[in-house]
C-alpha cells in the first residue's frame, strides 16, 4: 500500500515539475529593464511621436533587449543549478529481472521463470568535491552580475538608436522644409529672370544661372525626402510600433555642458554597465581557475538505497550504503590542460577588461570633445547665418538698382541657404552629440527619463555608486 501512494506522489510531483511559469520567468529580466526605463501604459497617439514614445516602445517591444534578457535569465537558472549541487538527489529506480529457472528440466521436469522486484529509494550527495562545487557558484553568481550589466548596457544602446534615428528623421526633416522654403524663393527668381529676359533686361547667362541653382536644389530636396522615408523606415523597425506620417515631437531640453574632461571621465568608469560586467567577468573566470584546480583533490560521494520492495538476496534488508573516495593519481595530463587552460582565460578577461577600461576613457574624452566643439560651432553658424541674411539683402537690393549681377547675387543667396543647412543640422548633431555624451558615461537612461518630459538637465557631479545613481549627470564644458 505504501508502494502505491509513493508511486502516486512521485507521479504527481513529475507533472507539476514539468510546468513552468512563463511571464514569470520573463518578468525575471524585464523587472531589470524597467527598474531604469518603467513601462508606460499610454497609447501612442494616431497623430504624433514623441521620443518618450518612441524610447518606450522600443524599450518594450524590441526583441534585441529581450534576447539580452534571456541570457540574463538563462545566467539566473545555471545559478540556481550550480546551487543544487550542494543538496542531496533522490531518485526512485526500480528493476524488475526475469530469469529462466533450468533446475526443473534438468531433474524431468518442466522449465520455469524466476521473477524479482526490487524498488529502491536511492538518495546521493557529494560530501567533497575538491571545492568545485563552490566555485561553480561563486561562478555562476558572477556570470548573472555579468549577464545583468551586459542586458543594462544592450538597453542603453537600444535607446541611442532609437534617439539617434529619431533626431535623424528630425534633422532630414529640417532640411527638407529649408530647401522647400529656398525652392519656392528661387522658383520666384526664375519667373522674375525671365520677365526680365523677355523685356531686355537680363542676359541668356542670368536666367541659365538661375535656372540651375533651382535644379541643383530639387536634386537635394529629392534626396532629402527619401532620406526621410527611409529614416522613418529604419525608426519604426526600432520601436516595432508603425510611425508612417506622425510627426515627431521632440521636447528634449539640454543645458549647456560644464564639466572637465577628467570629471566625465571619472563618471565614465563608475557608471559603464559594460565595464561593470566585464570586472564580473574577470571573477567568473578566476572561478574557473579554482575549479580546474579542484580536480587535483580527491572526491567523496555518499549513496543510500532504502527498498520500499526487495525480492533479492537478501531479501530482509532495507537498505544499504556506498561511500565512494576518488584520487586522481595519473590522469594523462588532462587535469594540467585544464588549469592552464583555465589560467589563459582569465589573462583573456584581465586584458579584455583593461582594454574596455581604455576604451571607455577614451569614448568619454571623444564625445566630451565633439561636444564641445558643437557648443562653439553653434555660435559661429549663427553668426554666419545673420552675416549671410545680410549679404543676400544686400546683393539682391544692389541687382534690382543695378549695381551687381545676377551671378552676385545668386552666391549669396547660395551662401545663405548653405549657413541655413548648416545651422539646422548643427542644431540636431548638438542633441545627438550629447546623448552620446551620456551612452558613453553610461548614464544614457536615468538621464534621458526627465529629460524626455521637457525638463531641462540639472546634471550636478555624482559621487554614489552605480546601483544608486540619481538621474543627473556632470555639465560638460
Amino acid at each position: 500500500m505504501k508502494f502505491k501512494f509513493l508511486a502516486v506522489g512521485v507521479c504527481v510531483a513529475l507533472l507539476s515539475g514539468c510546468a513552468v511559469d512563463q511571464q514569470r520567468e520573463v518578468k525575471h529580466y524585464r523587472q531589470v529593464v524597467e527598474q531604469r526605463w518603467p513601462a508606460t501604459q499610454a497609447a501612442i497617439q494616431p497623430a504624433t511621436l514623441t521620443l518618450h514614445e518612441a524610447l518606450s516602445a522600443a524599450n518594450s517591444l524590441n526583441e534585441r533587449l529581450n534576447l539580452s534578457g534571456e541570457q540574463y535569465l538563462q545566467a539566473l537558472i545555471e545559478r540556481d543549478r550550480a546551487a543544487g549541487n550542494f543538496w542531496p538527489t533522490l531518485s526512485l529506480a526500480p528493476t524488475y529481472n526475469v530469469q529462466e529457472n533450468t533446475g526443473g528440466a534438468a531433474n524431468g521436469g518442466a522449465s520455469a521463470a524466476n521473477t524479482r522486484l526490487d524498488v529502491p529509494l536511492s538518495g546521493q550527495v557529494n560530501l567533497f568535491n575538491g571545492f568545485r562545487d563552490l566555485a561553480a557558484l561563486r561562478r555562476a553568481r558572477a556570470s548573472v552580475t555579468q549577464q545583468q550589466n551586459l542586458l543594462l548596457d544592450a538597453q542603453e544602446q537600444l535607446l541611442l538608436d532609437v534617439a539617434s534615428a529619431f533626431y535623424q528623421v528630425l534633422q532630414t526633416e529640417q532640411l527638407v522644409a529649408v530647401l522647400e522654403n529656398s525652392l519656392r524663393l528661387q522658383e520666384e527668381r526664375v519667373r522674375d529672370i525671365q520677365a526680365r529676359q523677355r523685356v531686355g533686361t537680363a542676359r541668356p547667362l542670368d536666367v541659365a544661372q538661375t535656372e540651375a541653382q533651382a535644379s541643383a536644389t530639387r536634386v537635394a530636396l529629392i534626396r532629402a525626402r527619401s532620406d526621410v522615408r527611409t529614416g522613418r523606415q529604419f525608426l519604426e523597425f526600432l520601436i516595432a510600433v508603425p510611425v508612417g506620417e506622425r510627426a515627431l515631437l521632440d521636447p528634449l531640453t539640454v543645458r549647456s555642458p560644464r564639466a572637465e574632461v577628467q570629471e566625465v571621465q571619472r563618471v565614465a568608469l563608475e557608471s559603464r554597465s559594460d565595464l561593470q560586467a566585464a570586472v564580473a567577468g574577470i571573477e567568473a573566470a578566476r572561478q574557473d581557475v579554482q575549479a580546474a584546480i579542484g580536480r587535483y583533490y580527491p572526491s567523496i560521494g555518499l549513496n543510500v538505497n532504502y527498498f520500499l520492495k526487495r525480492e533479492t538476496v537478501p531479501t530482509d534488508a532495507d537498505w544499504n550504503a556506498l561511500l565512494a573516495a576518488n584520487l586522481p593519481i595519473f590522469s594523462a595530463f588532462q587535469i594540467e590542460a585544464a588549469v592552464r587552460n583555465a589560467w589563459s582565460q582569465f589573462r583573456q578577461a584581465k586584458l579584455s577588461e583593461s582594454l574596455l577600461r581604455r576604451q571607455v576613457l577614451e569614448q568619454a574624452a571623444v564625445a566630451h570633445e565633439q561636444l564641445a566643439s558643437s557648443r562653439r560651432r553653434l555660435v559661429e553658424l549663427d553668426v554666419q547665418v545673420s552675416a549671410a541674411r545680410e549679404a543676400f539683402r544686400q546683393a539682391d537690393q544692389s541687382y534690382n538698382v543695378g549695381l551687381a549681377t545676377n551671378l552676385e547675387r545668386l552666391v549669396a543667396q547660395d551662401r545663405l541657404l548653405t549657413a541655413e543647412l548648416d545651422l539646422a543640422t548643427e542644431n540636431y548633431s548638438n542633441k545627438l552629440l550629447y546623448l552620446n555624451l551620456l551612452r558613453a558615461v553610461g548614464r544614457l537612461t536615468v538621464t534621458l527619463q526627465p529629460l524626455v518630459h521637457g525638463r531641462p538637465a540639472t546634471m550636478p557631479a555624482t559621487t554614489t555608486s552605480p546601483a544608486t545613481l540619481p538621474a543627473t549627470m556632470p555639465r560638460v564644458k
